[in-house]
């Protein structure tokens, strides 16, 4: 387990490392655990190793050898981790070199057990990794008392605002500015933290952050930003229902306070999107927007356009692998598109098939989900406008 978390602290993309360690602080460490004869203290083995890891991997190792095998090791090694870390209670301490700090206190290796110590590194350890410790002697008013101080909260944000963030240092912070009993009352900011969060991906937490961005009670209401939580979802050639049902609804809700022609683009884009695997009723929301936006000119792309969508969106156009309602000959398929007027497609529709439904659904699913990547305004000239959209070649290769 204590591997597995370590190789998990230094991996993790949410937690970037910040603690500055040379090849030359790896080889006076390694010189200094060289009287030991371990097979433990070798390197990691990794096919590209640096100096980060390999310093950690050697740490960790050093601070675990029998010292009546090899007197002075882990002393040498909890010596150089204090100097590694450096002062614990700061916004960018480095976590796994933290961890490694409060199990050399908690368990007296390379030093006399000291709990005081262990405590400190490992507040901050619940306060920023998401490999939360357990932390028994902490009682839960202690806790709560420690996390609401200003200097805790500081030290919050500024993890939060470094690229140094985790999903606990986000959820934390964001439960923080939504509360109405402490100092930190700030939902727009509980907002920003929760949408940049590394736990969105479950589809509950993205639930709850669309109803927030859109029930007007903690801020204005926001559908475009609370339809790109789920417009990924798009890509799925079965598609989901939880979150295209979420579109559906974010889309009703925009259409319904749709006032302007930017606005109305705005919601076909969502009912499009929660329309492509039929979900029932969304169709009818996608030809009732069709009708209030009424009757639109027609134009052609240029050809830098064209060359423009092949660039940015020719792979996600097509699935490239044999599909199970494939036929004899596949087909190109030839799509139709509106443009809003933003310049950006808001919907398309297939005027020729494949012959495959799913390899049609791919090609809308890509317009639905990418179709902001292209700029149309060329085109559109601020009203909307149908074009022509370049076929798409989805044989298998």
């Amino acid at each position: 387990m204590r591997v597995i978390l370590l190789s998990m602290l230094i991996a993790a993309p949410a937690a970037a490392q910040t603690a500055e360690v040379q090849w030359d602080d790896f080889r006076r460490l390694h010189a200094a655990a060289a009287p030991c004869e371990d097979e433990s203290l070798r390197g990691t083995g990794v096919h590209a190793p640096r100096p980060y890891g390999e310093t950690l991997h050697l740490l960790d190792n050093m601070l675990e050898i029998d010292p009546s095998r090899c007197p002075g090791i882990p002393e040498a090694a909890a010596t150089a981790l204090r100097d590694f870390l450096g002062e614990p209670e700061r916004d960018d301490v480095d976590l796994a070199f933290l961890e490694l700090a409060r199990r050399s206190a908690e368990q007296g290796q390379g030093m006399a057990p000291d709990p005081v110590l262990a405590d400190l590194y490992g507040r901050m350890l619940w306060l920023f990794s998401d490999f939360e410790p357990s932390l028994q002697r902490w009682r839960k008013a202690e806790r709560e008392a420690w996390l609401v101080r200003s200097e805790t909260v500081a030290l919050l944000r500024a993890r939060n605002d470094s690229d140094d963030s985790t999903a606990r240092s986000l959820t934390l912070e964001s439960a923080l500015r939504l509360r109405r009993d402490v100092p930190f009352y700030d939902p727009a900011r509980a907002i920003d933290l929760l949408e940049n969060s590394h736990a969105p991906g479950y589809l509950g937490s993205r639930l709850r952050l669309s109803r927030m961005m859109t029930d007007g009670t903690l801020v204005p209401p926001d559908y475009p930003r609370a339809a790109r939580l789920f417009l990924w979802s798009v890509s799925m050639l079965q598609g989901d229902p939880d979150r295209q049902g979420e579109l559906l609804r974010i889309g009703r809700l925009a259409a319904a306070a749709a006032r302007t022609p930017a606005d109305r683009a705005e919601a076909l884009r969502m009912l499009f999107a929660s329309s492509l695997n039929g979900l029932e009723g969304s169709r009818e929301e996608v030809t009732a927007m069709l009708g209030r936006i009424g009757r639109a000119q027609s134009a052609a792309l240029t050809p830098a356009q064209a060359r423009s969508i092949f660039d940015e969106m020719g792979r996600d156009l097509v699935f490239s692998i044999p599909l199970e309602d494939d036929p004899l000959e596949i087909r190109p398929i030839r799509l139709r598109g509106l443009i809003g007027p933003a310049g950006r497609l808001v919907y398309a529709e297939v005027v020729g098939s494949s012959g495959s439904w799913f390899r049609d659904r791919v090609a809308l699913g890509a317009w639905a989900r990418y179709g902001d990547r292209i700029d149309l305004s060329a085109t559109a000239r601020g009203r909307f406008t149908w074009v022509e959209l370049p076929a798409v070649d989805s044989r298998p290769d």
